[in-house]
């Protein structure tokens, strides 16, 4: 049987390869394309799969969203690490289920939602940004993948130190990733 979809979750419309959205399904809210207006709220209830058309007849697939979804269809102050960089990253440095991670250079919170999908259910993500206009867009991309329990953001500079001990792997998105090298050191599983 297939997970329904529910009022308050993500569903990625797709029309085209070219042309999807990433939607939150509400009762009451229509969402609108140059293919018209589809009704959100149609879809509560029905299976991830189904398709919805548009009033003047766009069909439109209401499926579950991927991880890489929320990543390009992130609010975007900076640049992002892109899924192929994210999963050498990820390969390289054995993060999985339970890994407990630093990373720095928050910014919109692209690599952090990765990083997070891939420790959950017990890991940790510490994210470490220096720029607080950065954190609330970061925050909310990191909500709305659902992946808000596993990550802890802190408004510090890395360069300073490193607070979190005996971690799996800190994660280095910063212009100056060498100042960081002696607290990443000291920080990391003997």
């Amino acid at each position: 049987m297939s997970e329904k979809i529910r009022e308050g979750d993500y569903v990625l419309l797709f029309l085209t390869p070219k042309k999807t959205y990433l939607v939150k399904v509400e009762k009451d809210k229509t969402f609108h394309t140059h293919k018209g207006y589809v009704n959100l709220g149609d879809l509560i209830g029905k299976e991830y799969g189904v398709w919805i058309e548009s009033n003047i007849g766009a069909k439109f697939a209401a499926l579950k969203p991927l991880i890489r979804d929320y990543i390009f269809k992130s609010f975007r102050k900076t640049q992002i690490i892109y899924p192929k960089d994210m999963a050498l990253i990820i390969l390289f440095s054995g993060i999985g289920p339970g890994s407990r991670v630093v990373e720095a250079g928050t910014g919109t919170g692209a690599l952090t939602s990765a990083l997070a999908y891939y420790v959950r259910p017990t890991g940790k993500i510490y994210s470490y940004e220096i720029r607080e206009e950065f954190v609330e867009a970061s925050k909310k991309n990191i909500v709305r993948a659902g992946l808000d329990d596993f990550v802890e953001i802190k408004v510090a500079d890395i360069t300073q130190g490193i607070e979190e001990h005996e971690v799996d792997a800190v994660v280095l998105d910063l212009a100056t990733p060498w100042l960081v090298v002696p607290h990443a050191y000291t920080s990391l599983k003997s």
